[in-house]
């Protein structure tokens, strides 16, 4: 105890001398954690708050645990007034006890402050309302999920770039709208997408470890690589699926790997993993969960997590997304017990809106139809420019830089995430280059206009532009006008009523689009089902649910066959 005493005493007494006579310095303390650890940093936070710095503690070492005391001085101004200040974090394990290091040794290879983790969860085909910091639905659990809102911004009018699965992805990954370069929809070739830059590739290049897990819908699995990933572990189901990575983190040669847990869990468990590994270097986790996107297949313990009588397709998507909510929360603490929390920028989004099928048949078995999920209060579902299809869960999370505890009320796009992080990572764009715009400035309140003067898409032969509150919708010949802040449930439809706005954001919409592939406000023609959709959501149509012989013909279908007689 002496020993250990001594050694404190005389690093102490390094770390402020070398604070006081120092602009700039950053000295690293370690000792056993015990009560007299806590007395001297107690005494330390008195002394220097006494000399008129601030010092700020992130997080305290736990009983039984290595203490790492990190204090830098640096420009955080105390009560504004610009003087130098001091930060105080705990850093991992693994330096010996006592020791002093010098400034800079406690950084990260390849990295700085400014350059932070940035990790994705990405959602699929899971409504508006399934978040329980949307305050929508009172059955969904998503507590890790609502505690990661709470410590960031929840972004009530958040966008997808498409309500469909393969183009909201290939705008997502490239920070450019998809049509640009011919990606439609899900029956779109991916030539286009191949020749794009990814954000992954200009993170990777920017020296970011790069990892991708889960869905892709971008061509094969196996290629994922070409796109700027460095590690692969594509597991969307329960089959075999491709990966270079082990459940556990560990190379292994890209191949055909046979699943070893549920597929929403080990997609978090490998993100984890990957985070232990490279705690020390800058990454970027794109975790594209398959869920509440049927098959529905949640295992017993999460739909043991909602009795009570409820469809049964609402069971195994709540159950799904709860899945999805516990490797949030495995990954949240990963990074808060090696000391990223206040590194690490992340995103939580949807690739589109859950597909109601009008009637929401809750059909037996997980199959195709209604996955369970819902977009109340929007109206439309996947597949539609309505809000339902593309108005998504949208939360941006980064401690410490980020005011916690924000709703925003500005429009923002999927697109923002690759802007955003380039942006961070200082890598040079060209002026039109990515669509999106570097979000932070606007979430931290430097900047108090809205990211976007207009968002638009188009999807096949349905087109919108929003531009502040005002949003056209075309399907066809089809052309609805609505004030979203009095109608975000696009009920009344004011095209005939103020003919100057829909006229002014038609032209708007006709100039963007012009510069898609192939140019035009459509792409082809309106499918039976689109015009059924529109019918009944937006012109308040009754559209039959499907007869009972089709009924029982669809459940037919998933029981189980007899045997064969011998």
């Amino acid at each position: 105890m002496k020993w250990n005493l001594l050694r404190l005493a005389v690093a102490l007494a390094t770390l402020l001398a070398c604070a006081a006579t120092l602009p700039a310095a950053e000295v690293t303390v370690v000792a056993p954690d015990s009560p007299l650890l806590r007395y001297a940093l107690g005494k330390l936070e008195s002394s220097l708050r006494q000399r008129g710095d601030t010092l700020r503690r992130v997080a305290s070492p736990a009983p039984g645990q290595t203490a790492m005391l990190n204090v830098t001085t640096d420009p955080v101004a105390a009560d504004g007034a610009g003087s130098e200040g001091f930060r105080l974090t705990r850093l991992r394990n693994g330096i010996a006890a006592g020791q002093v290091l010098p400034p800079g040794a406690n950084e990260r290879k390849g990295d700085s402050a400014s350059h932070p983790n940035i990790i994705v969860f990405y959602t699929d085909d899971h409504g508006y309302a399934d978040l329980g910091i949307q305050n929508v639905m009172k059955d969904v659990k998503t507590p890790h999920t609502d505690a990661l809102a709470r410590s960031g911004v929840v972004a009530r009018h958040g966008y997808s770039t498409a309500p469909q699965c393969v183009p909201s992805r290939a705008g997502l990954l490239t920070g450019r709208f998809q049509a640009r370069f011919g990606v439609e929809s899900n029956n779109s070739q991916l030539d286009g997408f191949n020749r794009q830059t990814t954000i992954a590739a200009r993170l990777q290049k920017a020296g970011y470890v790069t990892a991708q897990f889960g869905k892709w819908h971008l061509g094969p699995t196996a290629e994922i690589t070409k796109h700027g990933f460095t590690h692969v572990f594509a597991q969307n189901g329960q089959a075999p699926f491709s990966a270079n990575i082990t459940l556990d983190g560990q190379d292994r040669p890209m191949g055909s790997l046979p699943p070893a847990s549920y597929h929403i869990d080990a997609c978090s468990q490998a993100a984890a993993a990957l985070i232990e590994r490279y705690r020390d270097k800058p990454f970027f986790l794109y975790i594209a969960y398959r869920a509440p996107h049927v098959p529905l297949d949640p295992p017993k313990k999460y739909l043991d997590r909602f009795p009570g009588e409820m469809p049964e397709r609402r069971r195994k998507a709540l159950a799904m997304i709860s899945a999805v909510d516990d490797g949030v929360g495995l990954i949240t603490d990963t990074l808060k017990k090696h000391g990223l929390t206040e590194r690490t920028l992340i995103f939580y989004i949807s690739d589109n809106g859950a597909p109601l099928k009008i009637h929401k048949p809750d059909a037996p078995g997980g199959g195709p139809g209604w996955d369970g999920s819902l977009n109340d209060p929007l109206n439309g579902e996947k597949g539609m420019l309505a809000e339902g299809g593309m108005h998504v869960p949208f939360v941006i999370a980064w401690p410490g830089k980020i005011p916690a505890g924000q709703t925003y009320g500005h429009p923002v796009s999927a697109l923002d995430v690759a802007a955003t992080a380039a942006a961070l990572a200082d890598i040079k764009t060209q002026p039109g280059e990515l669509d999106g715009v570097n979000l932070i400035p606007h979430l931290t309140g430097e900047n108090k206009a809205p990211p976007h003067a207009f968002l638009a898409w188009r999807w096949n032969a349905q087109s919108a532009i929003r531009e502040g509150n005002w949003k056209l919708l075309r399907g066809g010949a089809r052309e609805y006008l609505y004030n979203l802040a009095d109608d975000l449930e696009e009920k009344h439809n004011l095209a005939t009523q103020m003919p100057e706005v829909a006229s002014r954001l038609r032209a708007k919409l006709k100039t963007w689009c012009d510069e898609l592939d192939p140019p035009g406000l459509a792409n082809g023609r309106m499918a039976p089902t689109w015009e059924q959709y529109f019918d009944h959501y937006l012109e308040g149509k009754t559209v039959p649910a499907p007869d009972a012989k089709a009924k029982a013909k669809r459940k037919a279908a998933f029981q189980p066959k007899p045997e064969a007689k011998p």
